[in-house]
């Protein structure tokens, strides 16, 4: 009787697993090393990253893989390995499409004493900065290496709850920073931010308080933490909520410390996998709250998403042709990388597909209301029961769950928004400003945003992008004392705003699963 998974992998080598209890087939391949690189919705069974060919004995395909794959390839063996858990059997490996780390290096290579790191651990993604003083020498930015073991903040927590997988989840993560030292030049400070949950996770410390409600910190941050013996003692910043975390207080760092300062009162916005919403009224008082919002946005988890990186589509435009992208360019030719999809394309796509009636504000597809969108309209078809856009560029498509990804996205921003302004009795109006953080607000079209009903028309003309604060406001905190004062202090400033517990927010958020901005 077999008790092993054998894997034949597409470079002819062959793996003889032990499965483990408990885990899936993807979470397993992914911790004997498979999945490095590939981001993996874990479990959603929608980004397709994690198929596999059973050679004998298929298991009976789930709803998702029908969506995914032919008939054709069904009655071959093709699966998704996060819909199955982990059993003996011998299956076939594909190349898997692998998110190249990209790096900037400005280092001259004569390396000084006092050089600093400064790492945003977000849920998808870790980026990094080595600095001397306040100027940066060398950065980068690539996937979050724990991504194989939950997409999101609630599935990593669940992988965390045993100190065992919790160990794991936090060697990912310090084997990777003791790798990018080495590749470069021994540090003697380092800060790291990110929310509350990555930052425990991390630490390893017990997240079983940020799992289940109540919710409450396991550690307040603002201190250093000593995460593995050859790396020097972490700077994590406070944090200020359950998943309100150092991330958005070194966002606030980089606001008041850096060009443009910011000017209350305004609405500080952080589009990650988990929303961090502020809204400062004044430098001394701030409310702060979060809504989960899942990695859509950061092009994890939809059927052709892809993270940002050359050879992404970034944005659409109708033509008399048809769909035509706009991709990112790549300064070298990237190896099996498959047309994809960002966060911000999603966003331009719909925003597109709004404004030429493709596609109804509840997010229904429609017939069109020019002749060039009819004729885009008329690319719709059905798989399995399924409605599915045609984009008419590389096989790419727009599945009907995608535009549902991104209207909870939406609902759950717009709920965020609305709360804050309503608590503060502000109308969008009264703002000074309203400050996008994150890669995808860096990246993203305001226009867009106004167009699908995260943000109201009025507020674009105060709208900007502030990148990613989060890193900003590292970078700042590893040399600045009067910096990590100010930080001490903004626990003590805050106000929680608590949205998913109270009664009526199941109600709330409904109302603005469309695409319009609801006050």
């Amino acid at each position: 009787m077999k008790t092993s998974l054998t894997v034949h992998c597409h470079n002819s080598k062959v793996m003889e697993i032990a499965p483990a209890t408990g885990l899936n087939m993807a979470q397993t391949l992914f911790l004997n090393g498979a999945f490095k690189g590939v981001p993996l919705c874990s479990g959603m069974g929608r980004c397709g990253l994690c198929k596999v060919r059973f050679e004998s004995t298929p298991p009976e395909p789930r709803k998702e893989e029908l969506l995914k794959f032919s008939a054709a390839e069904i009655e071959s063996g093709w699966r998704l390995s996060c819909l199955h858990p982990a059993t003996p059997a011998t299956i076939f490996l594909p190349e898997p499409e692998r998110v190249v780390p990209r790096v900037s290096d400005n280092f001259s290579k004569n390396f000084p004493d006092n050089l600093a790191l400064a790492v945003d651990l977000g849920t998808t993604g870790l980026h990094w900065a080595f600095t001397i003083e306040d100027r940066t020498v060398k950065s980068g930015q690539e996937l979050n290496p724990q991504m194989g073991l939950g997409s999101e903040v609630m599935s990593r927590l669940a992988f965390a709850a045993k100190p065992e997988q919790r160990k794991i989840l936090s060697k990912l993560v310090t084997d990777r920073l003791r790798a990018i030292i080495a590749e470069t030049a021994p540090v003697q400070e380092l800060t790291v931010s990110g929310n509350p949950s990555m930052t425990s996770i991390l630490a390893q410390d017990d997240v079983q308080s940020l799992s289940r409600a109540p919710y409450a910190l396991p550690s307040k941050g603002g201190e250093r933490v000593k995460l593995d013996a050859k790396l020097p003692e972490a700077y994590i910043p406070p944090h200020l909520a359950p998943f309100v975390g150092a991330d958005i207080t070194a966002g606030i760092v980089a606001l008041n410390f850096s060009e443009p300062k910011a000017q209350p009162p305004y609405l500080f916005a952080d589009l990650g996998t988990n929303g961090e919403f502020v809204l400062c009224l004044s430098e001394d008082e701030y409310i702060v709250s979060s809504v989960p919002m899942g990695p859509a946005l950061e092009g994890v988890g939809m059927s052709n998403g892809r993270t940002a990186g050359p050879g992404a589509v970034s944005a659409f435009t109708l033509t008399p042709q048809g769909l035509s992208p706009s991709t990112i360019k790549a300064e070298k030719p990237e190896h099996n990388q498959k047309p994809g999809i960002t966060g911000t394309g999603y966003l331009s796509l719909c925003a597109l597909l709004l404004k030429s009636g493709v596609l109804t504000r509840e997010g229904q597809f429609g017939a069109g209301n020019t002749p060039f969108a009819a004729k885009l309209a008329d690319k719709l078809t059905k798989i399995n029961g399924t409605p599915v856009l045609d984009l008419g560029h590389e096989g790419l498509t727009l599945p009907a769950p995608d535009v549902e990804e991104i209207l909870k996205v939406k609902a759950a921003f717009n709920l965020a928004m609305s709360a804050l302004l309503n608590e503060a009795g502000l109308a969008p109006s009264d703002l000074k400003e309203l400050i996008l953080g994150g890669a995808m607000g860096q990246h993203v079209n305001i226009n867009d945003l106004v167009t699908t009903g995260f943000i109201p028309a009025e507020s674009s003309a105060i709208t900007r992008a502030a990148g990613n604060t989060s890193l900003t406001g590292a970078k700042i905190l590893t040399h600045n004392k009067k910096a990590r004062d100010f930080a001490a202090s903004l626990p003590s400033r805050s106000k929680v705003l608590e949205l998913a517990g109270s009664n009526d927010f199941g109600d709330k958020y409904l109302a603005r699963i469309i695409f319009k901005y609801v006050y």
